[in-house]
């Protein structure tokens, strides 16, 4: 059976801190070589744990076993030792008690975690790192042998057990609080998109983003200037598309998320700006300068009027507003990020 384990708790923060020193670029990947990952593996603090009046120990030796491009992850070793009190008392329980690295019927226990570690993209298309127990073995249990074994029993199965879960949940809150706070590291890189395993090493590739580029639509304010007001975005959750508003009450239908201001634009004619015009289809919303919506009208959309006005060339404190389409879902996207906010 296999279960969650914390056994590298501080690899996706060193792995990170590693991956900060990189600098994006045009064919992003990032190689995490055996020797780092082995590095990174023994150089873990040892970890306590504790369940009051039951037991307590430390998780430590940390050990880099292989990378198993196979089954596409690296393998990682721990020793597990600490003191428990047993359920039961009886004769068994009393030899054991009076034997001399024991006192007042507290046992002590060792054992050893192997943990399959893959590493795999977030939903914000960063990596994660996600751990599973591949084997507890039991390296020995201190006291009178085969007495011990037989005091412990399911008893042993049921402290392992709840060691390995409850110690995963929370170091998977941890590791997923450590992605988030240093998850900007990656912005360099764009999303995930892809993971090599080699008996040598870890390769993950980045790409900055899965839409396709269509090119500038105009010049807007990431912030209020005078005249101009803001362009609220909205995210459709039926479809997946975005509609873009400059009044606050959104599109008069349901199904429609308000994801904030997008950027300040201005709802009149003033010298220097053109009008976008909107064209919609059942699922898509298109914002263009060409009045006849760049000939879409053949594919099903609809003219919606002029949506908003936005500089046709720089100007101070301007910044570009791209368009992107997303060619798997047949979406396009607004924003005035450069690499579509790393969408996927």
């Amino acid at each position: 059976m296999h279960r969650r384990d914390p056994c590298l708790r501080l690899a996706a923060c060193l792995i990170l801190f590693h991956l900060a020193g990189h600098r994006a670029q045009a064919a992003t990947e990032v190689r995490l070589d055996k020797d780092f990952l082995a590095g990174i593996v023994e150089k873990l603090p040892p970890s306590p744990f504790e369940k009051k009046g039951q037991y307590r120990g430390t998780v430590h030796s940390y050990r880099l076993l292989a990378i198993d491009p196979k089954l596409r992850r690296f393998l990682a070793n721990c020793q597990v030792e600490g003191e428990f009190r047993p359920p039961v008392a009886g004769p068994i329980s009393e030899r054991v008690s009076r034997a001399e690295d024991h006192t007042r019927g507290v046992r002590k226990f060792r054992f050893e975690i192997t943990a399959g570690v893959n590493i795999e993209a977030g939903p914000d298309a960063t990596p994660r790192f996600r751990v599973e127990v591949e084997e507890v073995k039991k390296a020995e249990l201190e006291g009178i042998a085969g007495l011990l074994a037989k005091l412990l029993g399911k008893f042993f199965d049921d402290v392992v057990t709840q060691i390995a879960d409850g110690r995963a949940s929370l170091m998977s809150q941890k590791l997923n609080a450590e992605v988030v706070k240093r998850s900007a590291v990656f912005k360099e890189y764009g999303a995930l998109c892809g993971i090599d395993y080699t008996p040598d090493q870890v390769i993950l590739h980045f790409d900055l983003t899965r839409f396709k580029s269509e090119g500038i639509v105009g010049y807007v304010f990431s912030t209020p200037q005078p005249g101009t007001v803001p362009l609220y975005r909205w995210f459709d959750r039926r479809v997946g598309s975005h509609e873009y508003t400059t009044f606050p009450g959104g599109p008069d239908r349901p199904n429609f998320v308000n994801e904030g201001i997008a950027c300040h634009v201005f709802d009149h004619a003033v010298p220097g700006a053109v009008p976008l015009f909107g064209w919609h289809s059942r699922k898509d919303h298109i914002y263009t300068t060409a009045v006849d919506g760049e000939g879409v009208l053949r594919k099903g959309y609809k003219p919606a009027g002029v949506a908003f006005f936005v500089n046709s060339d720089p100007v101070p404190g301007a910044v570009p507003l791209y368009r992107f389409f997303d060619p798997h879902h047949g979406l396009h996207f607004y924003t005035t990020h450069p690499h579509a906010e790393f969408a996927k």
